[in-house]
Formats: C-alpha cells, sequence, structure tokens
C-alpha cells in the first residue's frame, strides 16, 4: 500500500507535474465557489467577475510556480520527504513572494494596469489576511497534490477535466 501523501519534491520527476495541476485547479474551483456563497469579500467577487478565467489562470500559475521553485529547493535543505516538510517550504516561498509582490504592485501607479489596481483594493480591505488565504491555497494545494501523485494518470486528466468544466459555471452564474 503506499502513502497516502507521495514525494512530489523530486524536480525532475516531470510526472508529479499533472497532480500538481489537478491538485491546485481542485483548490481554486473551490476557492471560486466559496468566494460567491460564503466570501464577504467583494473585491475577490470582483476579481472573478472582471477577469474570469484570466483571474483563474493568474492565481493557478502562481501556485503553480511556487510549487515549482519548492521542488527545485527541497533537496537543497532537506534529506527526505516529508510532505509537512514540503508545505512549509511552500508556504515560505508563498509569503516572500506574497510580501514582494505587495511591494511591487505599491509601486505601480494607479490607473497603470486594472488587474493590479484590484490587487491595491483586495490588499485594502483585507488587509494581512490575504496571506492567510493565500496559505490555505497553498497548503491544500500541496497536500491535494500528494495524494493524487498516488492515482493513474486516467484517474488526474478525469478530475482536471472536472475541475476545468465547473469553474466556468461558478464565475459566470447571476
Amino acid at each position: 500500500m503506499s502513502p497516502f501523501f507521495k514525494d512530489i519534491s523530486n524536480f525532475n520527476k516531470v510526472s508529479d507535474y499533472l497532480p500538481i495541476l489537478v491538485g491546485v485547479f481542485t483548490v481554486e474551483t473551490f476557492v471560486i465557489f466559496f468566494t460567491f456563497t460564503t466570501s464577504r469579500s467583494k473585491v475577490l467577487e470582483y476579481w472573478y467577475k472582471t477577469y474570469g478565467l484570466s483571474a483563474v489562470m493568474a492565481d493557478v500559475i502562481i501556485v503553480i510556480i511556487g510549487m515549482i521553485i519548492t521542488r527545485f529547493l527541497y533537496p537543497f535543505i532537506f534529506k527526505e520527504f516529508s510532505i509537512w516538510k514540503f508545505v512549509g517550504l511552500a508556504l515560505g516561498i508563498q509569503m516572500t513572494h506574497d510580501i514582494l509582490f505587495y511591494n511591487f504592485f505599491s509601486l505601480v501607479p494607479k490607473g497603470y494596469n486594472r488587474m493590479i489596481d484590484t490587487f491595491k483594493k483586495y490588499g485594502r480591505e483585507v488587509g494581512g489576511y490575504a496571506i492567510l488565504g493565500d496559505s490555505l491555497i497553498i497548503i491544500f494545494s500541496c497536500l491535494i497534490a500528494s495524494n493524487l501523485a498516488n492515482y493513474s494518470f486516467n484517474t488526474n486528466i478525469v478530475s482536471l477535466l472536472f475541475s476545468l468544466y465547473f469553474i466556468p459555471y461558478l464565475i459566470y452564474h447571476k
């Protein structure tokens, strides 16, 4: 019997990219669902309503980039795989990114980029809770990806398609 959490820390193991992609899209699907059903963030709703699939793409890609950086750095820091060490490193990378990104978009003049203007509004609306929200996304993405690495290519593709199918309906509901 394989472990519940499979090692996804090997940067050169390209077969792990599918479960990582599926894990991140699965989490993004739930984030969108909860944004429109329970979230009190008007800016987050505006983010998805205004930018649609571009918002999803931006959200998903930055999480995947963070996980790629985690996979690259992991063997330089740790000798053997632990999902909790992997999650911890991914969180450190995500928090560093969030702080650097906040400093970057704070320098961009208002009106230069609509998406960055929306980030500024979101930062004002939720403050430090933005890092908490991003941290939860990273934690669940890592856990789900590591678990999905136990499953077949077919299972991962089917799971990905379910997430991809529901996302547009969640974003464009009335």
